[in-house]
C-alpha cells in the first residue's frame, strides 16, 4: 500500500507520483496531503519534486494513464 512506510523503490515511485498529481491536478496542499498520508509536509514536498521529475523523464501524464 502506498501510504505504508517503506523505502522500496516501487513504493517510493508510486507515492511520489501520487503526491505530484494530487498537488498539481486537484490542487491539494502539501499540508493536507501530508495529513492524509501520515507524512510530514517537507516529506510530501520532496515527494512532489521526485514525482514531477519521474513523470517528465517517463513522459507520463495523468489523463493518458487514466484512459488506458
Amino acid at each position: 500500500m502506498i501510504s505504508q512506510p517503506g523505502k522500496q523503490p516501487q513504493r517510493v515511485k508510486a507515492r511520489s507520483l501520487l503526491c505530484y498529481w494530487a498537488v498539481n491536478e486537484p490542487g491539494l496542499t502539501t499540508t493536507a496531503l501530508a495529513r492524509l498520508l501520515s507524512r510530514s509536509q517537507p516529506a510530501v514536498s520532496q515527494a512532489v519534486r521526485r514525482g514531477q521529475q519521474l513523470a517528465r523523464q517517463e513522459g507520463w501524464q495523468l489523463e493518458k494513464l487514466i484512459n488506458l
